[in-house]
């Protein structure tokens, strides 16, 4: 049986051959949403949102995946900070494609969101507070300057989009008390309002309805 199993490892030899095919900067692109997508109108969509940004190749793989293959770094950095895209109200998720990762290996699932957090008393502003906050949603990448006087208080982190959207929490307060903070997420597009998943139809879903 050892013998067996050696058999079918194979040792590869890194090569550009494939990687120097086409000129530019590849990136990864997936619409997160449970049903299948026109996928001729998913491509007139993002080509029209992204004309600003010159030409664009957009290769449609399956189901909901896409390649796309920009000009230069430049593009492929604005492209990405502004994730995630609308489409056809659905959440797009793009992501650079490295060459040491196999398609299948790349996470999607996993998409930055500017959150911006509303409710918080500025005696609970700081930066301490936010990491704990931030820890009901996702992984904490970034704090905005907490001293802007704008009524909410913002982060960006990554969410994992299999999971249900955090939409706020309770915080304790002085004398006993709780407050609702909530939970904005910028760009986000459409998700179930009962279970809290990005992609799945609420109209489809038996759980009850969230706040």
């Amino acid at each position: 049986m050892a013998n067996a199993v050696e058999e079918l490892v194979v040792q590869l030899e890194s090569g550009m051959e494939l990687s120097n095919m086409e000129f530019g900067v590849k990136l990864i692109a997936k619409v997160l949403v449970d049903q299948e997508l026109n996928k001729w109108g998913v491509r007139n969509i993002l080509k029209s949102a992204w004309k600003e940004f010159g030409e664009i190749q957009i290769n449609w793989v399956q189901d909901n995946l896409y390649v796309i293959l920009v000009r230069d770094e430049n593009i492929a950095t604005r492209l990405l900070e502004q994730v995630p895209w609308g489409v056809m109200k659905q959440n797009l998720s793009v992501k650079r494609w490295t060459e040491d990762l196999a398609m299948e290996e790349i996470p999607m699932h996993m998409v930055l969101f500017w959150v911006q957090m509303k409710g918080i008393p500025p005696c609970l502003c700081s930066e301490g507070n936010l990491n704990r906050l931030a820890n009901k949603c996702g992984d904490l990448l970034e704090v905005e300057d907490i001293t802007k006087a704008r009524g909410f208080l913002r982060i960006r982190i990554m969410v994992d989009t299999t999971k249900p959207l955090v939409t706020g929490c309770w915080v304790t307060r002085v004398g006993n008390k709780e407050s609702w903070v909530e939970f904005q997420y910028e760009r986000l597009q459409n998700f179930c309002y009962n279970c809290g998943i990005i992609g799945h139809p609420s109209i489809e879903c038996s759980a009850p309805a969230r706040r």
